[in-house]
């Protein structure tokens, strides 16, 4: 059914809802007994989200049912408990059992198989958000087809929720006010709790947190007047979070102990643990470890209470923290290995032992154990690896890519305070190398099912490293970890640079005399470089994480206003160039940033009153390994017979998007702007290249017809076209060609294709919007340029925002001019972009063109 016509049902609805009935409908009720009570009232609380109290009543329930042989309501029943049971069994195993639910002939029964999408749904929202979107869709088609109005709404709520999670930001505001709306019409308060609960924790992971407060205030108020209404812990939780990220410290704690006056009875010692958990991160953000002792101490009584290992792991790692914070190291200790204790009650889910290990490793390196903590921080990154390689979903992926940032930087800083700035060096390289392959590799979610041999090998070896404290057989496990991860294969220059980092001396080779990498650590509360010349390797202290970060996001904003901030420009250059002595003897810089310094325009910043690229070429590289391996490949690109390839789709009025391109933009809360001046500026770069050039452009400029040129055999490709980021799955970000009506391809060329490529070009230019943006992790950021290096190309210039379209041109046709004249790479650029400056134009029109891979070397 269209959306449009479940929304005219809706409005249909609101007007008999005064003869609707306010809860589940269930055809089991029509027959009255025992069993029919016990589930009637459970199905009363469940729907009020009071799962805990309903849980027994389905259990007692399923048990009559099955005594009569009414197996349908038993399954039912059977089903209802899994709410429940997901607080402490792993998702995937409780998904594979609805699965297999789903086929059995009682579930064929239409509530019942209704009852299993509706449990699956709740699941699959804390598993996966697109799984959960489908199964939410077929929550509502069914609910709808039988009569169920108020569950078709919540299904409607529900896969707004999914698209709020999945970053589909426009289908989720409308889907979430549409299900608001139906439950204030239908009088179904639990449900208006949940949207307000969840859409408002959303906003807290995205650190709006004055939006938040509002929605979560909705969902406190609405949950104390509605009698029967579930206690809102979700929302009372979340605020406390919005609070702390506001800094109102005190406020949050006056919430915390207000709730703590408010909780039921029932499901308390859960409560409890939750809130004196978000108590005791309060006190830790202000600085009293001891006052966090208190409250996370209690917090694990409760936990082992109910026996919940998940919990134990968490919050015993913040324990660990805070005694570490105290100087109280032997108790830290003892935390900390609790907490690694009940990781491995968790076989299934060792998803955060990496990181207790690093606390456990750092609090080691501390007592003067250097040995232990070094094996324990190898052990760590070696159990991210082996964990990243089997990610169900990319929600664990981002969680582990998350903790590598964590677990790495940690290493990189014991390592370069005891002096091995070699070893530093290493552990950086050998994390970015992994992140750098686990971006361009496709990962779509895992269905949940039976583990496999290689698997389940992959897990007992997991096991197993996780409890030996023999160095030798760590080691060994280590190896057969890694060659069982071999075997499912990868991308090769990533995988070698995240395999096989090169030394610091063997970088230092492949550098020229004026050249300067700076590998960019960043961390709190201090971040580091490491300045790399042909003859000297040096580190360097600079700012926080935080402050860095918070100074960048503010000049990006000022650039992307069209303005100029001269005083911010100068602290950024204070903060990052100024230190290294080395900047001023080198005027070539290669750098090798870290989270949001991957978007920082560095060209930008300002030396006194002069950008810096007035005296400094400025490029990027993904790691120091990647541009040695590109450099190691150069003389394959010396021998290309064809010169160009140049493409602009959407030059001219002719070009009509397709329906599914409109859809993409309108996901993006946008429509995509035409490029009119494309056309001139691949036809003016093609006169620079004589000898063998090749244009598509307007309808010509389509993904099949680009596919179909030998791209192999050409020395220059570029692409003057727009690219769209998948936030959830990065891999399908996009350069976006003309439609074509009946071609094999949807128009897309998305990053798994991108570096399935096979290329040998010196230099491919994206010369549209955002083609150098992605979602950022703990130490890369997942874009359409790095997929190129990957496929083959030995340099990518890229585009940080959306671009000025004749600027753009002229800045292009500038740079390919300077390139005949047989200018390098990163010069020519620097040149063309200077020409803008002299002319007296903002940062915004020129700042965002950044070459990465290899910079150097003539066309």
């Amino acid at each position: 059914m269209s959306r449009f016509k479940t929304a005219r049902a809706l409005i249909i609805v609101c007007s008999l809802a005064l003869i609707v009935v306010a809860f589940v409908a269930s055809r089991y009720l029509q027959r009255k007994g025992t069993a029919e009570a016990l589930l009637e009232r459970a199905d009363e609380l469940s729907w009020n989200n009071q799962w805990m109290a309903a849980t027994p009543l389905y259990e007692q329930a399923e048990q009559l049912f099955n005594k009569d042989g009414r197996t349908y309501a038993a399954l039912y029943a059977h089903v209802s408990q899994f709410i429940m049971r997901a607080e402490s069994e792993p998702l995937p195993r409780l998904l594979l059992e609805l699965q297999r639910a789903e086929s059995l002939p009682a579930a064929q029964v239409p509530d019942t198989r209704l009852r299993i999408l509706v449990i699956k749904g709740m699941i699959e929202t804390n598993y996966d958000a697109s799984m959960a979107r489908q199964t939410w869709q077929q929550v509502e088609d069914l609910a709808l087809k039988h009569g169920h109005y108020l569950l078709m709404s919540r299904a409607m709520g529900e896969q707004g929720i999914a698209a709020f999670l999945l970053g589909d930001f426009a289908a989720a505001k409308t889907l979430v006010r549409r299900a608001w709306i139906a439950s204030e019409c239908l009088r179904d308060p639990a449900a208006h709790v949940r949207y307000a609960s969840v859409y408002g924790a959303g906003l807290v992971e995205l650190q709006r947190y004055e939006e938040a407060l509002k929605v979560l205030d909705e969902a406190i108020r609405t949950a104390e007047r509605s009698r029967g209404v579930a206690y809102p812990s979700i929302a009372v939780n979340s605020k406390i979070d919005a609070l702390r990220g506001l800094h109102r410290y005190q406020d949050a704690l006056s919430l915390a102990d207000d709730a703590i006056r408010r909780l039921p009875a029932t499901a308390l010692d859960a409560h409890m643990f939750q809130i004196l958990t978000s108590k005791g991160e309060v006190f830790s953000d202000l600085g009293k470890p001891i006052e966090a002792e208190v409250r996370y101490t209690q917090a694990l009584e409760y936990a082992r209470k109910l026996n919940y290992w998940r919990g134990i792991a968490q919050t015993g790692g913040l324990l660990a923290e805070a005694y570490e914070q105290a100087n109280d190291l032997p108790s830290a200790l003892r935390s900390i290995n609790e907490a690694i204790h009940a990781n491995e009650q968790l076989p299934d889910e060792l998803y955060f032992v990496p990181h207790n290990l690093a606390i456990k490793a750092r609090i080691l390196a501390k007592l003067g154990d250097t040995k232990e903590s070094r094996v324990l921080y190898e052990k760590s990154l070696t159990l991210i690896d082996s964990l990243v390689a089997t990610a169900p979903t990319p929600d664990v992926e981002r969680e582990l890519l998350t903790q590598l940032g964590l677990v790495y930087k940690g290493y990189f800083d014991s390592l370069s305070k005891s002096g091995d700035i070699a070893g530093a060096f290493r552990v950086v390289e050998k994390a970015r190398g992994r992140i750098e392959a686990q971006a361009l590799e496709d990962h779509a979610p895992v269905l949940p099912h039976e583990p496999t041999s290689q698997e389940q090998h992959i897990m007992q070896l997991n096991v197993k490293l996780l409890e030996t404290n023999r160095p030798n057989v760590t080691a060994e496990l280590q190896e057969e970890i890694d060659r069982a991860e071999l075997q499912s294969g990868g991308p090769a220059l990533a995988s070698i640079a995240a395999r096989k980092p090169l030394s610091i001396e063997a970088v230092q080779e492949h550098l020229r005399p004026n050249e300067l990498v700076l590998e960019y650590v960043l961390a709190d509360p201090v971040s580091s470089v490491l300045a790399i010349t042909r003859r000297s390797v040096r580190k360097y202290e600079l700012a926080s994480r935080s402050t860095i970060e918070a100074d960048s996001l503010r000049y990006r904003k000022v650039i992307h206003d069209r303005q100029m901030n001269a005083a911010l420009a100068a602290t950024l250059f204070q903060e990052l160039l100024a230190p290294v002595a080395e900047y001023k003897t080198n005027t070539s810089v290669i750098v090798i940033p870290d989270g949001q310094l991957h978007l920082l325009p560095f060209s930008a910043l300002m030396d006194q009153s002069s950008y810096i690229l007035a005296d400094h070429v400025v490029s990027a590289s993904p790691s120091s390994t990647v541009l040695c391996l590109l450099r190691d490949r150069e003389d394959a690109t010396l021998q290309d017979p064809l010169q160009y390839v140049g493409v602009a789709a959407g030059a001219g009025p002719s070009t009509k998007p397709s329906v599914f391109l409109k859809s993409i933009a309108f996901l993006r809360d946008q429509q995509p702007s035409p490029l009119p001046e494309t056309k001139a500026e691949v036809e003016t770069i093609a006169h620079e290249f004589p000898a063998s050039s090749t244009v598509l452009v307007g309808t010509d400029a389509t993904e099949t017809r680009f596919k179909g040129l030998p791209l192999v055999q050409y020395r220059v490709l570029h692409l003057a076209l727009h690219g769209t980021v998948n936030l959830e799955y990065p891999d399908r970000s996009a350069l976006v060609f003309s439609p074509e009506e009946k071609g094999p391809d949807d128009g897309l060329l998305e990053v798994r294709e991108i570096r399935n490529l096979r290329l040998k070009a010196r230099l491919v230019t994206l010369s549209a919007c955002n083609t150098g943006v992605g979602p950022i992790g703990e130490s890369d950021v997942e874009n359409l340029g790095n997929a190129f290096i990957e496929a083959g190309a030995e340099s990518v210039v890229s585009t940080l925002w959306e671009l000025q379209d004749r600027t753009a041109e002229r800045l292009m046709t500038v740079f390919y001019q300077n390139l005949s004249h047989r200018s390098d790479k990163a010069a020519a650029l620097r040149d063309a972009q200077l020409e803008l400056v002299r002319a007296g134009l903002s940062p915004y029109y020129w700042a965002g063109f950044e070459i990465s891979g290899d910079p150097s070397g003539i066309l």
